[in-house]
This record gives structure tokens, C-alpha cells and sequence, in this order.
């Protein structure tokens, strides 16, 4: 209940304002860790820093690309410091099939998914040709390619306990 509340304040927010509060990470994280003692004794907090890094280490890339937000990386980090691996795996799953429905709904609203599409093939030609991974421009609007993925984590987070199917 803890995780749900907080990941409904969070998707509140970022709606609201486009960011996370570091606040409620914070509130998030001590909520994680006083979970972990309180479980595994001591050994709890060491759990709780390896789980806690995992979502860092794995979506790293995409935050480099500007495709996914600090504020969301950190939030997948609050849900895997009191969940377990396997819990925040498969919520990182589902949140992203979710943000995918999410945001092929607004490529066909705004009727642009052509557009959108020969922009990710030049940004991925780019890629390849420099070698590098550069940042990914959105070209457009934000309203019209801009997510709040906090709404797409609250989103695997529900499929995950299976309040949602």
C-alpha cells in the first residue's frame, strides 16, 4: 500500500508539474530501507543498496539518450528498495509495454507516428555512423512527444501485484 501511494503521488506530480519531487524519492527510499532492516536485520540494508542501484545501472543507457528521466530512473529505484529484483523486473516490463501503448495512442492522435518513425530510424543511422550514442532531439512539440512516465510505472506496478490484468 505504501509503494502504491507513493507512486500515485509521484504520477500526480509529474502530471502536474513535469518532475518527481525529490521529497517523496527520499520519503520512498527511507520507507524502503527501514522495510529491508526491519525484514533481514542488517543484511537487509546491504540488499537494500544492491536493489536500489539496479534500476541505475540497467536503464542508465536510456537516461543518456534523454528517453527516460531521472526522476523515473529514481523511482524504479523506490519501488526495487522495497520490493525484490523479481518484483522490480517485471514492473520495469510492464511499465514500459504500458508507456508504449501510452505513447502509440499519442503518435495516432496527433497522427504524426510516420513522422515520428523516420525521425528514429535517422537518429539510429546517426548512431551507428558516429559511433556514438548521442541525445535524442524530439524535433516536435512536447506535448506531442512527451510522456509522464510516472503514469506508465504506476501502471507496471499495479499489472506487477496484479491489481490490473
Amino acid at each position: 500500500m505504501c509503494t502504491l501511494l507513493l507512486l500515485l503521488a509521484a504520477a500526480v506530480t509529474d502530471v502536474r508539474s513535469g518532475r518527481i519531487s525529490n521529497r517523496l524519492i527520499c520519503l520512498g527510499l527511507m520507507s524502503g530501507l527501514i522495510f529491508q532492516i526491519w525484514e533481514s536485520g542488517w543484511r537487509g540494508s546491504v540488499l537494500f543498496v544492491i536493489q536500489v542501484f539496479f534500476p541505475v545501472i540497467v536503464l542508465y543507457l536510456l537516461f543518456l539518450m534523454r528517453a527516460l528521466g531521472a526522476g523515473d530512473i529514481k523511482l524504479f529505484s523506490v519501488v526495487s528498495g522495497i520490493w525484490s529484483l523479481k518484483v522490480i523486473c517485471c514492473c520495469m516490463v510492464f511499465s514500459f509495454l504500458a508507456g508504449a501503448v501510452v505513447s502509440l495512442g499519442k503518435l495516432l492522435f496527433y497522427k504524426n507516428l510516420g513522422t515520428r518513425l523516420r525521425y528514429f530510424c535517422h537518429y539510429v543511422q546517426l548512431s551507428l555512423t558516429a559511433k556514438s550514442i548521442g541525445t535524442y532531439d524530439r524535433g516536435t512539440s512536447e506535448k506531442e512527444t512527451i510522456i509522464h512516465f510516472s503514469v506508465a510505472i504506476l501502471i507496471g506496478f499495479l499489472i506487477t501485484m496484479g491489481v490490473v490484468i
